[in-house]
């Protein structure tokens, strides 16, 4: 497999052309909006063809000419897509249903392929997290304090 860097505006476009001719296209996550189920540089996202769409799926969408954004369907309704990333509190990107590029469908994490097909763990983390933004902003700070070991200085041993 050939690895390349590019900027988002230029290896974007290229991903959604290789997926409309039918390839799945593996690239590295970058940024913490799908916290703390895909991390920055860590975990890899492998895009296929749109299918089917319907709440809970991550999709790669163009959100304005130019900019694209993966993050979790929140809500389709009459042609237009809400959707907002795990690591997000508030704000959404809203848009047109034809704005939708390529449809995540495998996450590696840790050397581990999750088929978000097939995957019962995945199936769980899409189905409950987002019901969970109520209480998200705590569920995230805990997660950087114990599993990204930032703890505030005044709880670290001197």
């Amino acid at each position: 497999m050939q690895k390349i860097s590019k900027e988002n505006n230029v290896l974007l476009p290229q991903v959604v052309q290789l997926v409309n001719e039918g390839h799945l296209v593996t690239i590295t996550a970058r940024g913490n909006s799908m916290r703390p189920f895909v991390e920055d540089s860590r975990d890899a996202l492998v895009f296929g063809k749109v299918t089917d769409l319907s709440v809970g799926d991550a999709i790669l969408a163009e959100v304005t000419k130019g900019t694209f954004v993966c993050h979790r369907i929140e809500k389709i309704e009459n042609g237009i897509v809400t959707m907002r990333g795990d690591g997000n509190i508030v704000g959404t990107e809203v848009f047109p249903l034809s704005n939708v590029r390529a449809k995540l469908v495998k996450v590696v994490r840790k050397g581990k392929t999750y088929d978000l097909a097939t995957s019962r763990t995945w199936k769980l983390y899409s189905a409950l997290w987002p019901r969970l933004l109520p209480v998200r902003r705590y569920l995230l700070a805990f997660y950087r304090l114990v599993w990204m070991h930032q703890l505030p200085e005044r709880w670290k041993r001197k």
